[in-house]
């Protein structure tokens, strides 16, 4: 006797276009988050291919759907469980886009703008989701863009635009060819360069380097800190003051507490050490 085919359950396609219709291509990430989703929705809507959403997040995601519509563009209503298997994460949120992944920045183009700062360069900070958070801090307190040496910055993966939360598609993270020479084209533009470090320098919040817009941040790795070639550019080291139980701050935390000055400073017309007082 025959057995019957077991049906295996579908999720229900909507669009005019099924969602799995093509693959994912080179130049493209499936994205996932509502607030990183969204934000690709906000700022680059013709980069988006295809879209996934959860029944409970349809009507959050409605303008985005009715976009998928007009522009042809596939939509799907997924299950969470297959969700997590589009995405590839159990943190989906409820919501994934297919859009070509994004761009990375370069410095010519970073000083083509008429405020291009502050900057913050990563040296040795290799875990995406330190680059992730990075990217959020840096677009509440106004960073112009994150650089770092070609190949030795994080990838801008879905897990790191993920908690970015939307800041991956307002500050650009931008390759930087020749980090000694570039920091010191930056330099002859007028940036100060201010290393960070957990060890040696003035306080923060004692710093005499101007903190205006034109100041790069050097944020080193944790174990290893700022490398030699570049700790050399340093106008200036500083410092954040604790009680040193602890051998140094997360790079994320770090880079939230001196954008913080920054921010301070900058909304003050402060740049020097009476910034403190």
């Amino acid at each position: 006797m025959k057995r019957p085919k077991r049906s295996r359950p579908v999720a229900a396609a909507t669009g005019p276009r099924a969602a799995g219709s093509r693959h994912k291509g080179r130049s493209e990430e499936t994205y996932h988050g509502v607030r990183a989703c969204l934000a690709i929705f906000a700022r680059r809507p013709q980069d988006i291919v295809r879209v996934y959403v959860t029944a409970e997040r349809r009507r959050e995601a409605a303008a985005l759907l009715r976009h998928c519509t007009e522009t042809r563009k596939g939509f799907q209503i997924v299950a969470a469980e297959n969700l997590a298997r589009i995405s590839g994460s159990m943190h989906h949120e409820g919501i994934a886009v297919l859009a070509r992944a994004c761009p990375r920045g370069t410095l010519a183009d970073l000083l083509e703008r008429p405020r291009p700062g502050p900057l913050l360069y990563l040296d040795g900070v290799q875990n995406p989701h330190n680059l992730g958070a990075l990217l959020r801090t840096a677009a509440h307190f106004g960073a112009a863009a994150i650089l770092g040496p070609r190949g030795g910055l994080p990838s801008l993966s879905p897990a790191a635009v993920r908690v970015a939360e939307g800041a991956a598609e307002f500050v650009p993270v931008c390759d930087v060819e020749r980090p000694v020479s570039d920091l010191r084209l930056l330099k002859r533009e007028g940036f100060s360069v201010v290393i960070t470090s957990s060890h040696r320098g003035r306080s923060a919040f004692e710093a005499s380097a101007g903190w205006g817009g034109r100041v790069v941040l050097v944020l080193g790795s944790e174990g290893a800190g700022v490398s030699p070639p570049i700790a050399a550019l340093a106008d200036e080291f500083v410092r954040i003051p604790g009680t040193e139980r602890v051998e140094s701050l997360n790079v994320s935390v770090a880079c939230g507490i001196l954008l913080a000055e920054c921010w301070r400073r900058n909304q003050d017309g402060l740049s020097g050490p009476s910034a403190s007082r």
